[in-house]
C-alpha cells in the first residue's frame, strides 16, 4: 500500500497496538476483535471484516465467528469473509446457511507423497535419518521436517548434524570463499540445519529466512508453527512425523495436559502443501498410508478442550446474556460450562443469577485470565500492584529460565539462576529477574546470553508489564510496588495474599501421610517441577499456592510456579475454606476446621 505502519494502515495485537483516526485497513488477532465488541457490539467503525486462518478453530476464532453470526443479524449491510486453506466447509455451511461459497485455487506445484512401508519406532530417529538420505541422494532444495516439540527438535538438529558432519557449515561461514563448495550432479555439497519453535530466541528464528549460495542446503526442523503461521522459501522436501504437541484442559481434574497426538488430514495437507511453493517437491510422511487412513478429518476445535472461564466472562462483558444460547460451531460440554460458572461465581464476577457484577467488568477490562486480573485488583488495595503487574506479565510471557541443554553446552544455567531463587516461591524469582533484566535492559541480549535466561520472553513481558500499567491508569487504580532495587526484597506476606484472591482455587495441602501435595478442591496428588523451589525445601511446606497444573508424557501432575502460603491468609480470604463443606479431602478439611477454630 506504500503508507505509513500505523496511519492508513495499522495493527492491533494483544499488548501491543499501532493505529490512527486515519487508519482504513487494520490488522488485528480474532481475540482482539472479540474485544472491541466489548466496547461497541456493532463494530459500527467497520463495514467489513475478515476472518483468516479458520481452519484452526481457536477459541478466540470460534467465539468471533458467533458474535459475528449475531452481527449480521443486526446490521444486514455489514459484510463478512471467512478464509481459510483447508477446513470443512459443510460444518462453515450450516453455521452461514446463505454465504455464497469461492473456491480459488492457488498456485501450487505437484507434490510427490511417499510413506512409510510400516510403521517407525521413533519418530526422531526416522526424521534424522530420512533428511540425512535426503541431503546425500536429492537434487537440490531446502528441507522442513515437523517434529512435536522444542526437545524432539534440538535433539534431531543435534544427531543431524553428527550424521552430516562433514558438510555441516556453521553460522558465517556460507558465504566463505570454498573452491570445492559446489554442487555435484546436483546435489548441495553442503548444509545448515536450524531449529525453529515459539520459544526459540527470535535471533535463532530468523536464520531460517536466510538465503544460502546454491552450494549450501537448508534444513530446519520445526513445529506446527510453520505449518501456517511461517512460510520458508526455498523448501521443495517435507518430512512430515505426523505428530504434535496437543493441549487439552480436563474440567474435571483442572489440569492442562501437553501430549503428543496424531495431526488431522487437513493439517497433514498443510504440511505438504509446504514443499510445492515454488516448483514441484516431495513430501515424506513418517507413517504408513494405513495410519493415515486413521487420522481424523480436521483438527479437534479448542473450545472443547480448554477452560473456558474467560470465554463466558468475555461473552457477558458483551452482552450475551445467556451464554449457553450462544452460537458456537462446536458448542462446550456441560461439564466445561458449569464448572466455569462456578468459578466465576466464586471469584464474584457473576451473581447467584449468573448475571455480572461489578467487580465482574472491572475484571474483564484487564487483558488477561480472571485469576490475574483478581490477583492485581486485590493487589491495588494491598498496595503492591506494581508487582502483581511484574508478576502477571512474567506468567503471561512464559518459561524464562533456559536450561543448558536447550541453549548451549555445560552446567552453568542453574548456578546462574541462583542470584533469583527465593525460598518463598517461584513467583518471587520471575519479579526478581524481571527487574534485574530492567536494569541490564541497555544490554538485554548479552545479559540474557550470560545468565540463561530467554531473551524474547523478557522484552515481551516488558511490553505487557507497560500495557497493564496503561491499563490501571485508565481505571484509576494505583500500581504502587514493594520491590527494592538497592535490596532486592519486596513486601512477600501483600503480593501472597494477593495471589491468594486470585489463585485461592489453586493451593494444595502437604499430606505427610501419603508423601505428596493435594490439591484442596479436587483432592488430586500433584508434585512440584524439579525446578520449582519447592522441590527442593525440605521439610515440604504444608501448604502452596500453584499457578497451573500440567501433565506431560508419564510424569504424572506437577506444577513449575508456586510459592509457600499461611493457612490462616487462605481463612481470611474465602469462605471456601472457612467454611469447608466442598472440600471432599477429609484429611484437608479437617485441618482447615482446626486452623479456624484456633483463629
Amino acid at each position: 500500500m506504500d503508507v505509513d505502519l500505523g496511519e492508513q494502515a495499522g495493527y492491533n495485537v494483544r499488548f501491543q497496538s499501532k493505529q490512527s483516526p486515519a487508519t482504513r485497513v487494520l490488522f488485528l488477532t480474532d481475540g482482539m476483535l472479540v474485544r472491541e465488541f466489548a466496547f461497541d457490539r456493532d463494530l459500527s467503525k467497520y463495514s467489513c471484516v475478515i476472518v483468516d486462518e479458520v481452519h484452526e478453530r481457536s477459541v478466540d476464532t470460534d467465539v468471533v465467528l458467533g458474535l459475528l453470526k449475531q452481527l449480521l443479524e443486526r446490521r444486514p449491510t455489514f459484510r463478512l469473509v471467512v478464509m481459510s486453506a483447508t477446513l470443512d466447509i459443510g460444518k462453515l455451511q450450516q453455521f452461514f446457511p446463505s454465504a455464497p461459497l469461492l473456491q480459488i485455487s492457488g498456485r501450487r506445484f505437484k507434490v510427490e507423497v511417499l510413506y512409510m512401508p510400516t510403521p517407525v519406532p521413533s519418530s526422531v530417529e526416522a526424521a534424522v535419518a530420512c533428511v540425512t538420505q535426503i541431503h546425500q541422494k536429492q537434487p537440490a532444495g531446502d528441507v522442513l521436517c515437523f517434529l512435536t516439540g522444542e526437545f524432539e527438535i534440538e535433539t534431531a538438529v543435534k544427531n543431524t548434524k553428527a550424521q552430516l558432519a562433514d558438510a555441516l557449515l556453521e553460522d558465517g561461514e556460507e558465504n566463505s570463499t570454498n573452491e570445492n563448495a559446489a554442487t555435484v550432479e546436483g546435489k548441495p555439497q553442503q548444509v545448515v540445519v536450524l531449529p525453529l519453535y515459539a520459544n526459540l530466541p527470535l535471533i535463532d528464528q530468523e536464520k531460517i529466512f536466510k538465503t544460502y549460495p546454491p552450494h549450501v542446503r537448508k534444513i530446519v526442523f520445526s513445529t506446527n508453527l510453520a505449518e501456517t503461521s511461517v512460510t520458508i522459501d526455498g523448501v521443495v522436501y517435507v518430512v512430515d512425523s505426523g505428530y504434535h504437541k496437543h493441549s487439552l484442559f480436563s474440567a474435571e481434574g483442572r489440569v492442562d495436559y501437553l501430549l503428543p497426538a496424531v495431526i488431522s488430514k487437513a493439517s497433514a495437507e498443510q504440511r505438504k502443501g509446504r514443499a510445492g511453493r515454488t516448483r514441484e517437491g516431495k513430501c515424506y510422511r513418517l507413517y504408513t498410508k494405513e495410519e493415515f487412513k486413521e487420522f481424523p478429518e480436521q483438527t479437534h476445535p479448542e473450545i472443547l478442550r480448554c477452560n473456558i472461564v474467560n470465554v463466558l466472562l468475555m461473552l457477558l462483558t458483551v452482552g450475551v446474556t445467556n451464554p449457553c444460547h450462544f452460537p458456537f460451531i462446536d458448542f462446550p460440554s456441560d461439564e466445561s460450562l458449569e464448572e466455569a460458572f462456578y468459578d466465576l461465581v466464586q471469584f464474584g464476577a457473576v451473581d447467584g443469577n449468573l448475571e455480572l457484577t461489578d467487580l465482574g467488568r472491572q475484571l474483564s477490562q484487564l487483558p488477561l485470565d480472571v485469576s490475574l486480573a483478581k490477583m492485581i485488583l486485590k493487589a491495588s488495595t494491598n498496595n503492591c500492584a506494581g508487582d502483581a503487574i511484574v508478576l502477571a506479565a512474567m506468567l503471561e510471557a512464559g518459561n524464562i529460565f533456559l536450561r543448558p541443554s536447550a541453549q548451549r553446552g555445560g552446567g552453568g544455567g542453574a548456578s546462574r539462576h541462583e542470584q533469583f531463587v527465593s525460598v518463598e516461591g517461584d513467583h518471587f524469582a520471575l519479579i526478581k529477574a524481571f527487574h534485574a533484566y530492567q536494569e541490564n535492559r541497555q544490554n538485554g541480549t548479552q545479559y540474557c546470553w550470560e545468565n540463561y535466561l530467554r531473551h524474547q520472553s523478557l522484552v515481551q513481558a516488558s511490553q505487557i508489564y507497560y500495557q497493564l500499567l496503561n491499563h490501571m491508569g485508565r481505571l484509576n487504580l494505583p500500581n504502587t510496588a514493594t520491590y527494592r532495587p538497592d535490596t532486592g526484597t519486596m513486601d512477600t506476606t501483600a503480593i501472597k495474599k494477593s495471589l491468594i484472591e486470585g489463585f485461592f482455587m489453586q493451593v494444595a495441602f502437604y499430606s505427610v501421610e501419603r508423601g505428596c501435595y493435594i490439591t484442596v478442591r479436587d483432592g488430586k496428588p500433584i508434585k512440584p517441577h524439579h525446578h520449582s523451589i519447592i522441590h527442593k525445601l525440605h521439610p515440604p511446606p504444608p501448604w502452596v499456592l500453584y499457578d497451573r497444573l500440567q501433565m506431560q508424557g508419564e510424569g504424572g501432575v506437577f506444577f513449575r510456579v508456586g510459592c509457600t502460603v499461611r493457612v490462616e491468609w487462605l481463612l481470611e480470604a474465602s469462605e471456601y475454606f472457612r467454611n469447608p463443606v466442598e472440600i471432599t479431602d477429609g484429611e484437608i478439611a479437617l485441618t482447615l476446621r482446626k486452623a479456624n477454630v484456633k483463629l
